[in-house]
């Protein structure tokens, strides 16, 4: 049996093996972000539990975000751009609001290329990033993939978006189109044979506008800041350890991946924390008919069009519940005193509350997931972008019911706020799906980062990567194999039609000659 006085030695030395150990596994971490709120907390929220473990990170921003939060665990690296704070709101949230969406896709490419150029020549990024360990991103903010390739650093992607979206195409997700609708097509994975049509030109248009629109001009910023130029954007961007993909098969179609594409699912979703008193005091005084959110994402809240808040206040005000609305800007002046207008509202903290009906959402990827893990049904209301197939998919869950923006009025949006909040079947799938959202051993935010740390623990993750990524694409997709059946079936009817004419006229000679003979 260990004496007291043995015990008491062994600590110290249990101790400063710990934090040798600790140490040892001590990695130097960066983070990079281009544009958005949503995309800018994930990586945040990944950086600062790498942080807790033991690890040395920080967050790179371009100067034209101005939401971000710098923090004693993620200390922010600003690298300057020439676009001024809230551009994106100005310049293009109306663009996507008028359904101008190939205009806006050609807009945020050259917006694109000037940040990642920008980033490329940035002393600061260029300084922070001397012997990082690994590089991690974004699918938005595909610049990293040029500054790990200059650096020679190891990268871990971020997807935030289901897998079946435009960023299969630089990853090589498989999508057998068969089942597997493209994400901007809006169909299910029940397809009519039209629909499987329409669903292979999609998928075919996309690629080639990816080729276009970002490929192209990164390739020609490889070019110009020789940046490893045997090898091609398209290669540099599929050469990531890891793609994390902040999704889940409880809300996605089911597809196949590659090893190295993991499902994490949300980053976003977590326990409630207590709301501020005048709003707790403002949702308790509903009684037992509730409330409910509407929130349309931080860029929206103060560039929707006038008619369209008049129409939502309309609607709201005829409802019994209590109604908390994020919305900045115009706010009409005869709104109900059932309706809280916030510039900001905790999202997470009121969905996870118990009086909660309904969630008025323009249905992004963060919000609907956030709407399914805490198990509250929806109104959607999409506005452009990926938005519309995320609101079919919630319909073909039966979580919820989609508001046509640019056809209906007050009326049908409050009868469908009713509906959803007075049928129980909306309920029940949204608890349904809820229940296999939070059926996991570990949170999305651990997985994330116990993944992360074993690809530093072993120098990478290239076991996991697939031939795919080595073979040409007439390869990929059997070309040439096909090309050489036709062949060789094309040579042996040929043959074949050879000896059948050739045994014709053999047999025609004999007859001939018989019959010259009699």
């Amino acid at each position: 049996m260990a004496t007291l006085s043995t015990i008491t030695l062994s600590l110290p030395m249990l101790l400063l093996a710990f934090l040798f150990v600790n140490s040892a596994f001590s990695a130097r971490i960066a983070g990079f972000h281009a544009i958005g709120g949503s995309q800018y907390i994930n990586t945040r929220n990944v950086l600062e539990e790498l942080a807790s473990r033991g690890h040395e990170v920080v967050l790179f921003v371009a100067s034209s975000f101005k939401k971000f939060k710098p923090s004693e665990k993620v200390p922010h690296k600003i690298y300057q751009v020439p676009y001024k704070p809230g551009f994106m709101e100005k310049t293009m949230l109306p663009l996507e609001l008028e359904g101008k969406m190939l205009e806006l896709m050609f807009k945020m490419k050259d917006v694109f290329q000037v940040m990642c150029e920008s980033a490329l020549t940035s002393a600061e990024v260029l300084k922070e990033l001397q012997d990082c360990d690994l590089l991690i991103y974004d699918t938005t903010s595909f610049c990293a993939a040029l500054l790990g390739e200059r650096h020679n650093i190891p990268l871990v992607e971020l997807l935030p978006l289901s897998p079946n979206g435009p960023a299969a195409s630089f990853h090589m997700i498989p999508m057998p189109l068969s089942y597997v609708p493209v994400l901007l097509t809006r169909f299910t994975n029940k397809m009519t044979f039209m629909e499987r049509v329409t669903n292979l030109a999609y998928y075919f248009g996309q690629k080639l506008f990816i080729s276009m629109a970002i490929n192209k001009p990164m390739n020609a910023l490889k070019l110009k800041y020789n940046i490893v130029v045997e090898r091609s954007f398209e290669e540099a961007i599929a050469n990531v350890e890891l793609l994390l993909i902040l999704a889940d098969f409880a809300l996605e179609y089911p597809q196949p991946l590659l090893p190295g594409q993991i499902m994490i699912g949300p980053l976003n979703v977590k326990d409630a924390q207590p709301l501020p008193s005048d709003l707790e005091e403002f949702i308790s005084n509903s009684g037992d008919n509730g409330f409910i959110i509407c929130s349309f994402g931080s860029m929206v809240a103060s560039s929707l069009q006038r008619e369209k808040v008049d129409m939502l206040a309309a609607a709201f005000g005829k409802l019994k519940q209590r109604v908390v609305w994020r919305i900045k800007g115009y706010i009409p002046s005869d709104l109900s005193s059932n309706v809280k207008a916030m510039d900001w509202l905790p999202q997470n903290d009121l969905l996870a509350h118990k009086d909660i009906k309904a969630f008025v959402s323009h249905v992004g990827h963060n919000s609907l997931y956030e709407s399914a893990y805490h198990g509250v049904p929806l109104v959607a209301f999409p506005l452009g972008g990926d938005q519309d197939s995320n609101v079919r998919k919630a319909e073909h869950l039966g979580i919820g019911l989609v508001v046509d923006h640019k056809s209906n009025n007050d009326v049908k949006l409050f009868e469908t706020i009713e509906k959803v909040i007075n049928e129980s079947r909306f309920k029940e799938k949204a608890k349904h799906i809820s229940g296999l959202l939070r059926d996991r051993s570990q949170t999305p935010l651990q997985e994330a980062c116990n993944w992360i740390e074993y690809t530093l623990r072993h120098g990478g993750a290239k076991h996991l990567k697939a031939q795919v990524f080595k073979v040409p694409w007439y390869q990929y997709y059997l070309l040439d194999v096909i090309a050489f059946l036709l062949a060789v079936a094309t040579v042996t009817l040929i043959v074949i039609r050879l000896i059948c004419r050739f045994l014709c006229r053999m047999c025609c000679k004999k007859g001939d000659g018989k019959t010259k003979k009699d």
